[in-house]
């Protein structure tokens, strides 16, 4: 079948759909169905909890039923006298036992007359009296009495069963509605995953045919390669597009190029950056979760006085953290406008929230100004990705000239007003490798080049330029000031 006929098929069904809503719509629909099941486990978790709490008061009840009645036989056979005070005690204590059960809506109605109620106690106490009143006299009562606390141990005991079985087949019906949320979940996993190799696959299959260098053919005269092969070719693909000189960008480029080409390297950059920060996030979650956990185990035990005030805190704390986390992603994909700057203090403070433990891993200290008030009028997302992709060139180059972990490695940036310049910032970035790391493509494709990182600040007004000094490469910076004079 020729390509042009492939063209004009039209897909149908899912086929047809844009991936970003298509990845999206399932991912949604995974992620609800996922809340459900966690719902559902805290559902089941909690009715567990409450089954097992009604569980035990009717054994509780059962077994001071039980102790009661074998006291009582014994008395009323023997012919011994009850302490009456003693037993009204443990009659009131029954009788709470029962109001509980009463209560409790786990219990069905259908059980709730097999417990023992207020009237039955108080008649069990007045018939005891009588038989201990005149004993000679009431030996045919007290031979039903016991037959009567035989047969009501027997009812609780049936009662104690039935509720057993009834919480079981509560807890089991919640367990196949889980089994059932998450059978739906692996369909739906299954289907993306066919849907995946079903269109996929086979453009994957040609690029790799057509990405293939002479020679490089499987079985069968087909050429084959495996998935890291086709990243490196696509990679490669993507650096010949990325490694080309200043001129060459300026002149093939304008400025929706550049802004189109900005836009690709920011949300790159961000995946990058985003991989770094997995780790961190999860101790800031597992932080909260820790941290939640102990102010409800507090709270549980009535003890959430002063102790509590400190956790709040470092939750909050966490929070915080989380907050600016994200508030740093987001700047990263702030698009240009000529309304919108970039305020340098907050720029250089979320640059080292996020990078600072990443090249701390690295033996490498980011050491960004203290103060540097004032705001730029370059956009805060361009301007992001130039200082996280000069920050990422010294750090290639610290891990290249100075490798291993027997030093220290230092990346500075310092910040000035220009003077001879009025209405301009200067910032200046050092490195104790006195050089830079230049290298793109297959290295570091989801960064941009310095001639690209030039011609973007250039269309605001900016400037990046390499200075030669004793000690060695320095890059500098130049800044409008938002609202001074260019």
């Amino acid at each position: 079948m020729s390509a042009e006929s492939h063209h004009r098929r039209r897909p149908r069904g899912w086929a047809g759909l844009p991936l970003n809503r298509l990845f999206a719509a399932i991912t949604a629909v995974v992620l609800v169905c996922l809340c459900i099941v966690i719902a559902l486990g805290i559902r089941q978790y909690l009715l567990y909890s409450r089954c097992q709490q009604a569980v035990a008061a009717s054994d509780r009840l059962l077994f001071q039923f039980t102790s009661i009645k074998g006291h009582l036989n014994e008395s009323l056979i023997l012919g011994a006298e009850v302490n009456l005070q003693n037993l009204n005690n443990e009659l009131q204590q029954l009788e709470g036992e029962a109001d509980g059960l009463h209560r409790n809506l786990l219990v069905p109605e259908g059980l709730k007359p097999s417990l023992l109620s207020r009237v039955d106690l108080v008649n069990l106490e007045v018939r005891l009296r009588a038989v201990q009143e005149r004993p000679q006299e009431k030996v045919r009562e007290a031979a039903e009495l016991v037959r009567a606390l035989n047969s009501t141990n027997i009812g609780l005991q049936q009662f104690r069963l039935h509720l057993s079985d009834h919480t079981q087949n509560i807890l089991l019906g919640l367990h196949k509605i889980i089994a059932g949320a998450l059978g739906l979940i692996v369909a739906l996993t299954c289907s993306l995953l066919f849907l995946l190799n079903h269109h996929l696959a086979a453009p994957m299959l040609r690029l790799c045919a057509l990405t293939a260098r002479e020679g490089e053919t499987g079985e069968g005269g087909r050429e084959t390669c495996s998935l890291r092969e086709l990243t490196e070719r696509v990679g490669a693909l993507l650096a010949r597009g990325d490694s080309a000189p200043d001129g060459e960008i300026a002149g093939r480029t304008g400025p929706e190029e550049l802004q189109r080409r900005a836009v690709c390297f920011r949300y790159a950059a961000a995946g990058s950056i985003g991989s770094e920060m997995t780790s961190e996030i999860n101790n800031i979650i597992n932080g909260v979760i820790n941290y939640t956990q102990t102010l409800i185990d507090l709270d549980a035990r009535g003890d959430s006085g002063a102790r509590s005030e400190p956790l709040y805190q470092s939750l909050l704390k966490e929070e915080k953290k989380i907050v600016d986390l994200s508030a740093a992603m987001q700047r990263l994909g702030q698009g240009p406008s000529s309304r919108q700057g970039s305020s340098l203090s907050s720029l250089f403070k979320a640059l080292s929230l996020i990078l600072d433990k990443p090249l701390r891993a690295e033996s490498i200290v980011l050491v960004v100004p203290a103060e540097c008030q004032g705001e730029v009028s370059v956009p805060g997302g361009d301007l992001w990705l130039v200082l996280l992709t000069l920050v990422q060139q010294g750090r290639r180059a610290l891990k290249r000239v100075l490798p291993g972990r027997q030093q220290e490695k230092s990346l500075r940036i310092d910040c000035a007003p220009d003077e001879t310049k009025g209405g301009r910032v200067t910032l200046t970035l050092v490195n104790s490798a006195a050089c830079w790391d230049e290298e793109s493509g297959t290295a570091a494709p989801a960064w941009p080049t310095q001639p690209f990182c030039v011609e973007l600040l250039r269309l605001h007004g900016a400037s990046l330029t390499t200075v030669a000094t004793a000690e060695g490469t320095r890059l500098q910076l130049e800044l409008p000031v938002r609202g001074g004079a260019a």
